[in-house]
């Protein structure tokens, strides 16, 4: 694997390719969008596991950090999901001046996953993806800042210091991750009906159920001829804990269902 910055001086993105296997090479590859805060450092290494299996089968593939996240540069709170969408733009042409590949997947996990979906729509000027793979996508972003905010009042309060509970509600900061308020009010913005992904051919959505908004979601894709299938992850992961107190993500038979789908195996 080769890691590297690239980007505009203004806005370095770090990103890591891991070039397939010489044997195997086809003209595939697959861009890992990852999702934020405390869920991108619990999947770190089932990206670098997946990243490693898809090369061993001849495809392109590259991780990368968003501005203000990782290696990247820029601080925390100077992050919006705009400037994230144009993120995985930029990392899509440079993963594509590198290899020249005629089939691309974008694959994003939580986050991740909403952000490919948005990038796509944008991305028409700088080309998008034959199939987009959503692990477990954010489709309400008032929601998941509930949730947030709840995980973060939960992990923060410690009884030998503090009197009461902090208040469930992300104001800067989530998990040791600080947040802008253009941040925060874009996330709010998200909504199911607001997502309009464009990709050619299908989209894959691994989750442990499919709810209204997933249907929803799956029906308007439809109605524009973009396949869309979804793979029971059959687990139901904790996303919500701090890095000190949970584990990383990274079971086997879900390494082999992000590859199938990946790959479009799956499908």
């Amino acid at each position: 694997m080769t890691p590297f910055f690239f980007g505009p001086m203004e806005r370095r993105l770090y990103g890591v390719y891991h070039p397939p296997a010489p044997a195997q090479r086809t003209a595939q590859q697959v861009l890992l969008c990852p999702p934020f805060g405390q869920e991108a450092v619990r999947v770190q290494l089932l990206q670098r596991l997946l990243a490693d299996q898809l090369a061993r089968q001849g495809i392109h593939v590259m991780r990368f950090d968003y501005h203000g996240t990782g290696e990247s540069t820029g601080a925390d709170n100077d992050a919006t999901l705009t400037g994230w969408c144009d993120d995985i733009l930029t990392a899509h042409e440079e993963l594509s001046r590198r290899t020249r590949a005629h089939s691309t997947t974008w694959l994003g996990c939580r986050l991740g996953g909403t952000l490919a979906m948005l990038a796509s729509s944008k991305g028409k000027d700088k080309g998008t993806p034959e199939r987009i793979v959503l692990w477990e996508p954010i489709l309400d972003g008032t929601s998941y800042l509930q949730e947030l905010g709840q995980a973060h009042a939960q992990h923060s309060f410690s009884p030998f210091l503090h009197t009461e509970r902090p208040a469930a509600q992300v104001k800067d900061e989530v998990l040791g991750f600080e947040v802008s308020e253009a941040w925060i009010r874009q996330l709010q913005a998200v909504t199911a009906e607001q997502l309009n992904p464009t990709c050619a051919e299908a989209c894959v959505h691994l989750a442990s159920q499919q709810g209204q908004d997933t249907l929803g979601l799956a029906k308007r894709l439809q109605a524009r001829g973009v396949a869309w299938h979804h793979l029971d992850t059959q687990t139901r992961i904790d996303w919500f804990q701090e890095e000190a107190r949970g584990s990383a993500v990274a079971p086997p038979e879900l390494l082999r269902l992000l590859v199938s789908a990946a790959t479009g195996a799956a499908a």
